[in-house]
């Protein structure tokens, strides 16, 4: 349990200090051009999605983590009214959100 608000908490730090950009085709473009340090992934997704942001951060090295909720979740971890399928991490700031993605390849929420 403390890890899901562990996991949540990093997020909502990331958003307050650090510098993200939201959804899959913005996430994707930062991805491809290597500006992304990390990924973050809700668990219910289009699967053409999911297979295009593991692809790609495979191959430049970026850790993916997968948030344990739905897009509808995680669009209310980041205080939006709308689902947010993907995050991609440019700037981490003061969170550890990082190092939660250096552990494995993939982490569950």
């Amino acid at each position: 349990m403390s890890e899901v608000l562990s996991l949540d908490n990093e997020i909502r730090l990331l958003l307050k200090t650090g510098k993200v950009v939201l959804g899959a085709r913005k996430a994707l473009r930062a991805i491809k051009l290597g500006k992304a340090k990390a990924v973050i992934i809700a668990s219910k997704i289009p699967r053409w999605i999911e297979e295009d942001v593991k692809y790609y951060a495979k191959l430049g090295g970026i850790p993916v983590i997968r948030f344990g909720g739905t897009s509808y979740d995680l669009g209310t971890v980041c205080g939006k009214l709308f689902p947010i399928t993907t995050i991609a991490v440019l700037d981490p700031g003061e969170s550890g959100i990082t190092e939660l993605g250096k552990g494995e390849g993939e982490v569950e929420r």
